[in-house]
């Protein structure tokens, strides 16, 4: 890569600055990596369903990253303030990490991945990194005056509602994936373009389950069930290429789904719940 190629990369530092095209750079880069795992392994092979499997999970997190960058502009553009573009940006900026989790992983192995703004971001822009110190300096002033610090908490399938879900749900099918992921591990060695595949496949896999976990707390407010189902849905989305396994079980992990309560009256009420019932 040329010096004056490398000018045209800068390290982005906020949330804001992120464009559909950061987006599409980083999505390639990684699909060019997984297909080639995937053309240069058999068939019905664990490595093969490795690369699919992170093929369906690139894909999905470009998809919802780039649709949360356009909502954002076109909330930008109509003039709505930080409020209503909230939801946007933090989802724009979520699932922009999720792909830099799975890069890290050829982390200087290429000057593509050295050169390109592939950072993770955790402000939105300089207003809310400097509104997070302020927050952070006051809890560290609280907690030393021995008070407690004021945290500011900014085809047809077998299917569940969202708030059905338990945690015997998730342990069943986050064990089923690190049975094959460990299989992986066993088979590949360090440094090798698969092992580099199986630990980004897992790094996904760990990241989505405790989006999941973290969801489970009780509560009837329509986003978190929202972040549930979707949550819920790319996670068992992974197991889709084991179907062969006679472990899978779709009734075991039927797709979420969710109808908002204040609709819950005319369709599926959500407060109709049964205790540690999994079925849907």
């Amino acid at each position: 890569m040329t010096a004056e190629a490398r000018t045209e990369f800068r390290i982005l530092h906020y949330g804001d600055e992120l464009t559909t095209a950061h987006v599409d750079g980083l999505t390639d880069f990684l699909t060019t990596k997984v297909e080639a795992l995937a053309a240069t392994s058999e068939k019905d092979t664990e490595a093969h369903r490795a690369a699919e499997a992170l093929q369906t999970l690139i894909r999905s997190i470009a998809g919802v990253a780039r649709h949360s960058i356009e909502r954002r502009d076109e909330d930008l553009a109509r003039g709505l303030d930080s409020s209503w573009t909230l939801a946007s940006r933090q989802e724009a900026r979520r699932e922009w990490n999720r792909l830099v989790d799975i890069a890290d992983h050829w982390r200087g192995t290429t000057d593509i991945h050295r050169y390109a703004p592939w950072s993770r971001i955790e402000h939105h822009n300089a207003e809310t990194e400097a509104q997070d110190a302020a927050r952070a300096a006051e809890a560290d002033g609280t907690a030393a005056g021995g008070g407690s610090p004021a945290y500011t908490i900014p085809d047809h399938e077998p299917e569940i509602h969202a708030d059905r879900i338990t945690r015997e749900h998730l342990d069943a099918l986050h064990g089923f994936l690190r049975k094959h992921t460990d299989q992986l591990f066993a088979l590949h060695q360090a440094g090798t373009e698969e092992h580099r595949s199986a630990l980004a496949l897992k790094t996904a896999i760990d990241m989505t389950r405790d989006d999941v976990h973290g969801s489970l707390a009780d509560t009837d407010l329509d986003r978190d069930l929202e972040d549930r189902r979707d949550a819920w849905n790319r996670l068992r989305h992974f197991a889709l290429p084991w179907q062969d396994d006679p472990a899978f079980d779709l009734f075991r992990w039927p797709r979420a789904k969710y109808i908002p309560l204040r609709a819950a009256d005319e369709r599926l009420p959500a407060q109709e719940r049964t205790a540690g019932d999994g079925s849907p």
